[in-house]
């Protein structure tokens, strides 16, 4: 009986213990939870990051994933060793980034907590503000956020992973017109989810938001002459490249009407390869619209990509026989559609031509562009999304700056002729003067020197600034050639579209100017011309009376 009762005893005490295990854990739990949350609430209205400081940013990445092709996506630019921002994701590709680094850096760093969501993890795919990371990334899984990491000039990182928009009011069930767009955060070594006041326009990874878009650096009003070349290259079954030409074009504006007007144009016959010259009838004319949207898109010509030059590619795009004659070399040129021109062949260099023609532009300012355009980019996508490989130099073109004019310095005004002068030498001097010169006033030796002195000033004044327009051009291509040194660059097709112009485009019909047409029936209101089909008679003139003819002179 005693053992009964022992037994009973003992089946009470554990069970007794398991259930105070039981809901001491429970309790335990809680409080867990609630002291993890209460301890978070007292961050709110701190700052996300305590001690970071916008100045002494160096690198930013941002880590995005594409849900469409379950893709981790990279942007990321630094200041590199010689305090230039580079573009790592992009092969190290000058950043145009002082000021966008800087505002991006400034609303990283004053970043606030708003308001606590949650401190535990099931909820990170709610709020979208799951990691980004290959290796924890299963395909197909929702919720990824954006990563955002700042490195400091002391390697030290700052990371936040942004994810979904949520509304948020003052109080509950405010007023939704009160209530403000805020997006959900987490540190990432944090599972706590909070909100944050947030432009995220500031840590856009487009490329061209981080570069100078203007690639050429050229204002479309100093473009004084176009040179088209369109020719086609590619190679025969034999393997050896073959140029099928198109045309020539040149175009110069005349700087008084500022209308473009044709220099030149020739057109190959696609069969023999013959060229013929084009003239414009008397029905035809240059397309202005093309022509203008041509100089736009240079002037504002956008890239979608860079890459690094084989180091076989000199800056200036030429090359040696020797070195075209190798197969390797000749291989990764012909991938790019560039092609050696042994016609060009100077000082043992050639040119290399591109797979799809080239544009010259001429500026006013002594600088000149040579644009190639090479083969598709084979991994851009479909015909909307197509990249075209373009290939940049520059050249000095001092012909396009004006020489000035100098004035001629005046002589000492020649004695008058005595009235015993012979007559016909008075009618020889009368002959060679011209009538400013004889209506300049006779000079004293001191007017004399002082308008020399003002002329040879102002002539000077002249060639120094034409000395200095040179000089500037000359410089300015040598900065352009460094800056264009080691890159091509892939543009869309509709950039090159408008830049890349055949015969075809460059002329049009000539517009009535009363407009496209004039309806059969005459413009409204006015009787059709006499002699026409159907045309209306015109009423007799009223019979008048000759004039009288005036008296003649007496």
């Amino acid at each position: 009986m005693k053992n009964v009762i022992h037994t009973c005893i003992f089946v009470v005490l554990a069970t007794g213990s398991v259930v105070a295990a039981i809901l001491t854990n429970d309790i335990g739990e809680t409080d867990s939870y609630q002291n993890r949350r209460d301890i978070a609430k007292q961050n709110e209205g701190q700052p996300v990051f305590e001690g970071f400081t916008a100045e002494r940013a160096v690198e930013m990445k941002i880590t995005t994933y594409d849900d469409a092709t379950a893709r981790i996506k990279s942007f990321s630019v630094k200041r590199d060793g010689t305090g230039q921002w580079v573009i790592p994701s992009h092969n190290n590709y000058p950043a145009d980034a002082e000021e966008q680094m800087a505002s991006a850096a400034a609303a990283f760093g004053t970043l606030e907590v708003k308001e606590v969501v949650d401190v535990d993890s099931s909820v990170h795919e709610e709020y979208r503000v799951i990691e980004p990371n290959t290796e924890t990334l299963d395909v197909g899984t929702d919720g990824v956020g954006t990563l955002i990491t700042v490195t400091d000039d002391d390697g030290k990182t700052y990371s936040l992973i942004v994810g979904a928009k949520v509304m948020r009011g003052t109080q509950t069930g405010t007023d939704p017109r009160m209530q403000q767009a805020y997006y959900a955060a987490r540190k990432l070594e944090s599972d706590t989810v909070f909100t944050i006041d947030l432009n995220l326009d500031v840590f856009d990874t487009e490329f061209s938001k981080w570069i100078d878009t203007n690639l050429l650096g050229l204002n479309g009003l100093d473009v004084r002459q176009l040179t088209i070349q369109d020719y086609f290259i590619s190679l025969n079954p034999e393997g050896s490249p073959i140029m099928l030409r198109r045309s020539n074009s040149s175009l110069v504006l005349d700087e008084t009407d500022l209308i473009w007007k044709l220099d030149n144009m020739v057109q190959y016959d696609q069969n023999s390869q013959e060229p013929f010259t084009i003239e414009l009838t008397e029905n035809e004319e240059l397309n202005g619209d093309r022509i203008n949207m041509l100089q736009s898109a240079l002037e504002n010509l956008t890239i979608h990509g860079v890459m690094r030059k084989p180091a076989i590619l000199r800056p200036d795009l030429k090359i040696t026989p020797e070195a075209i004659a190798n197969e390797k070399t000749s291989a990764t040129l012909t991938q790019l559609g560039l092609f050696g021109d042994p016609n060009t062949t100077i000082d043992n260099l050639m040119d290399l031509k591109s797979a799809n023609g080239e544009i010259h532009i001429s500026l006013q300012t002594g600088i000149k562009y040579i644009l190639r355009f090479g083969e598709i980019d084979a991994t851009s996508g479909a015909d909307e999304s197509l990249r075209r490989y373009l290939f940049v130099t520059t050249t000095f073109q001092p012909n396009m700056i004006p020489a000035p004019e100098y004035k001629s310095l005046p002589e000492a005004t020649p004695s008058k002729s005595s009235p015993e002068s012979d007559g016909q030498s008075d009618t020889q001097a009368d002959d060679t003067q011209t009538d400013a010169e004889a209506d300049q006033p006779d000079l004293t030796p001191e007017q004399l020197a002082e308008l020399r002195e003002s002329i040879e000033r102002e002539n000077a004044r002249l060639k120094e600034d034409y000395e200095s327009k040179l000089a500037k051009a000359q410089n300015d291509v040598r900065l352009l050639n460094s800056r264009f040194a080691n890159w091509f660059y892939l543009i869309d097709e509709i950039t090159y579209n408008r830049i890349h112009l055949a015969n075809t485009d460059l002329i049009s019909a000539k517009s009535n100017e009363l407009g496209d047409g004039i309806p059969d029936s005459g413009l409204p209101g006015l009787p059709k011309l006499p002699g026409l089909p159907d045309a209306p008679s015109l009423p007799d003139a009223p019979k008048s009376n000759p004039p009288t003819p005036a008296p003649e002179n007496e």
